[in-house]
């Protein structure tokens, strides 16, 4: 056996300890560890937590309940793939392409998800505390139920996105497109929305203690649901 051959299948034995033995397609694994080329294959309950995955092309794949923890996935394809109550904790997911991908019940605790595309992703239930979020596209996405305590951006869209019952509790959201989102039921105590656009955005009993909306563009049908809000504008 050649040493790289043999190094490989010593890391899918590796990567495989620990885990169920029909949550993963063994000859998937190895063709991306092999290649990082892996569309539409099954990946789920596999360990590849601290993996370097940097640009895999892993559109479709099924990754539900894989462990990520720490992995590199930096501009890796993750289009519409099933990453359902992944483990990502730390992960980075820098400029990775996350469009139309279900990340729901997903764990991507202090997750760098910098640049990172994530329009139309399902990211219901989601916990991403204290991820970064700089630069995220986050257009149209199913935020119902995640939690974004202490989450980090800078200018990303937050347009049409679904926030009902989430909880951006302290986050920094300055200048962000919220036009159209829907926050029904949002704690957003604490939250900074200077400067941000949320023209259309359905307030109704958001928690809007202590936030901060210098700047910021509010049709007067939300701002008329929340009276606190009317109070805070200059």
């Amino acid at each position: 056996m050649k040493f790289g051959n043999w190094a490989i299948a010593v890391l899918i034995g590796t990567i495989s300890v620990g885990t169920p033995a029909k949550a993963e397609n063994p000859a998937d694994l190895q063709q991306l560890l092999e290649t990082k080329q892996c569309s539409r294959c099954d990946l789920s309950g596999a360990n590849l937590a601290g993996v370097d995955l940097q640009g895999a092309n892993l559109e479709e794949a099924n990754l539900s309940g894989t462990n990520l923890e720490g992995a590199n996935l930096n501009q890796a394809n993750l289009i519409r793939a099933n990453l359902t109550d992944a483990k990502l904790i730390r992960a980075s997911l820098i400029a990775a392409k996350l469009h139309g991908a279900n990340m729901e019940r997903a764990n991507l605790i202090a997750a760098n998800l910098t640049l990172a595309g994530l329009v139309i992703t399902r990211l219901n239930y989601a916990n991403l505390t204290s991820a970064n979020l700089v630069g995220a596209n986050l257009e149209s996405a199913d935020l119902v139920g995640a939690n974004l305590r202490l989450a980090s951006q800078s200018i990303f869209s937050l347009r049409e996105v679904s926030l009902r019952e989430g909880t951006p509790f302290g986050m920094e959201m300055a200048g962000v497109n919220l036009r159209d989102a829907d926050l029904t039921n949002a704690n957003l105590m604490g939250a900074n929305l200077n400067w941000s656009d949320l023209t259309n955005a359905k307030l109704e009993n958001a928690d809007m203690r202590y936030v901060q909306l210098q700047g910021a563009q509010i049709s007067p049908q939300s701002a008329y649901s929340i009276p606190s809000v009317v109070q805070a504008e200059p």
